[in-house]
């Protein structure tokens, strides 16, 4: 199961808390999507915590189709406590609106000195998609997170299709490690405990953090739709598919 986006007023708000904060390090975060229909010529956000280029702010949105400059993509947007910018420069290849599964992990590696944004399907080999170098960049601490919608609320700037199991923590994954949560492994079966995971299996009043108090809460109407039968009987453990690596 999973939840759906009405993109006109269905969001989930994660009030703001330590357990949100992007450090001046390794983090993570991820979370599956779904998108049949990306009509139009804005944007569809799908995480937000501010107004677009304010300070201690992410976001994570889909250019809808018909959008200027990058139609179809995924597009993130971050700004430390400082201001300092860190952005997509969208690749070629454009995944927005396909009707897959998908899950989007955007990270930053401060081994490699950038920000990632990976995509990876159901049983499918990760791609990184789009990088963009994290020089001089800090902390992004403050602001509740929205999941369906920017933060500021603009009607304009709602989440339109599917999402499911949304999680944040202060590590980052490499490829093979996101491959397997194609098969629906979790972060915590490959020994990274998320400080936020939302399992979003239904459109709930509360979706129940696992591993805190960050639980989220909704407003409006949200959906239970449907959603691969991940984990249960498709999960494998890590080691076992090999060929996957």
């Amino acid at each position: 199961m999973s939840i759906g986006f009405d993109e006109s007023d269905d969001y989930y708000t994660i009030s703001d808390a330590a357990a949100l904060t992007l450090p001046d390090g390794d983090w993570c975060v991820g979370i599956w999507i779904k998108v049949d229909d990306n009509a139009g010529t804005a944007f569809q956000y799908l995480i937000s915590n501010g107004n677009y280029s304010a300070n201690n702010t992410i976001q994570l949105f889909l250019a809808e189709a018909s959008e200027a400059n990058n139609p179809d993509e995924w597009v993130w947007d971050l700004r430390d406590g400082d201001g300092t910018h860190n952005g997509a420069n969208p690749a070629a290849t454009a995944v927005g609106a396909d009707g897959k599964w998908r899950l989007l992990v955007l990270q930053r590696n401060t081994s490699e000195n950038r920000v990632e944004l990976w995509y990876c399907e159901c049983w499918a080999m990760a791609t990184l998609e789009h990088t963009d170098a994290d020089t001089d960049f800090g902390s992004v601490n403050g602001g509740d997170w929205n999941i369906g919608r920017r933060a500021d609320g603009d009607p304009d700037r709602y989440y339109g299709s599917v999402a499911a199991e949304f999680f944040k923590g202060n590590w980052c994954l490499n490829s093979a490690e996101i491959t397997a949560l194609g098969t629906g492994l979790r972060p915590q079966d490959l020994g990274h405990v998320p400080d936020v995971y939302l399992e979003m299996f239904s459109a709930d009043a509360t979706l129940v953090d696992a591993f805190g108090a960050n639980n989220a809460t909704q407003s409006s109407a949200p959906t239970s739709e449907t959603h691969p039968p991940m984990r249960s009987p498709r999960a494998v453990a890590f080691n076992d598919a090999p060929s996957l690596y």
